[in-house]
C-alpha cells in the first residue's frame, strides 16, 4: 500500500472518529431540540434540595426534542436551580439524538453516561460505543468528547479487571471514491 493511501486512510479514520463523537454532542443536535421541554418518566423519583439532585429510578426515559436517554438510574445535578450535569447508568444506558435534519440518530451506549453542561463534555464509560449515520462506529471502555476543544479521546481504562482495546469501524462506502 502506498504512503499516500495510508495517509488517506489515517485521515478518514480520524475524521470518522471525530464525526461520530461530534454527532453525539447535544450542541450539534437539531436546533429545535434546545427549545423543547425536557420530560422525564421513571418508576420512582427522589428530589433532594439540600444536595441539589433529582434522582430517577427504574425504566427511566428522558426526552427533549429528538434527544432520548433510557437508563436504569439518572441523576440530575443542579446548582442554583440550573441543571449542571446528568449522570445516567444502566445495563447499558442508551442515548440517541438526531444531529441534523434528514440524518439518522446518533446512538450511544455505555454502563455510565456523563454530560457536563457547563464544561460541554460527554463521557461514555464501561463498554462504551457510539454509532453515527452511515454506520461508522467507535467503541472502547471510555470515550470522552470535549466540545469546546473539538477533541475526542477513546481509551481502555482497566475497570473490573477488563482491558478493552479501542475499535473504530468505518463502512466500506465511506472509504470508496465512488458515490
Amino acid at each position: 500500500m502506498t504512503q499516500s493511501k495510508l495517509s488517506r486512510i489515517a485521515q478518514l479514520c480520524l475524521r470518522a472518529g471525530l464525526l461520530a463523537a461530534l454527532a453525539a454532542n447535544p450542541a450539534q443536535a437539531l436546533p429545535s431540540d434546545r427549545s423543547q421541554p425536557l420530560s422525564t418518566d421513571a418508576d420512582k423519583l427522589e428530589l433532594d434540595d439540600k444536595s441539589g439532585t433529582t434522582t430517577l429510578y427504574g425504566n427511566v426515559i428522558i426526552e427533549q426534542g429528538s434527544m432520548r436517554i433510557t437508563a436504569d438510574k439518572v441523576i440530575l445535578h443542579y446548582n442554583k436551580n440550573k441543571l449542571t450535569h446528568v449522570i445516567a447508568t444502566g445495563e447499558p444506558a442508551h442515548y440517541s439524538q438526531v444531529p441534523r435534519a434528514n440524518q439518522e440518530p446518533v446512538q450511544a451506549r455505555a454502563k455510565r453516561l456523563e454530560y457536563h453542561i457547563e464544561l460541554e463534555t460527554l463521557t461514555l464509560l464501561n463498554n462504551a460505543s457510539l454509532v453515527q449515520d452511515g454506520g461508522t462506529s467507535l467503541s472502547g471502555n471510555r470515550i470522552d468528547y470535549d466540545v469546546k476543544k473539538s477533541l475526542v479521546k477513546a481509551g481502555s481504562d482497566i475497570e473490573e479487571g477488563e482491558k478493552r482495546r479501542v475499535r473504530l469501524v468505518i463502512p466500506a462506502k465511506t472509504l470508496s471514491n465512488q458515490e
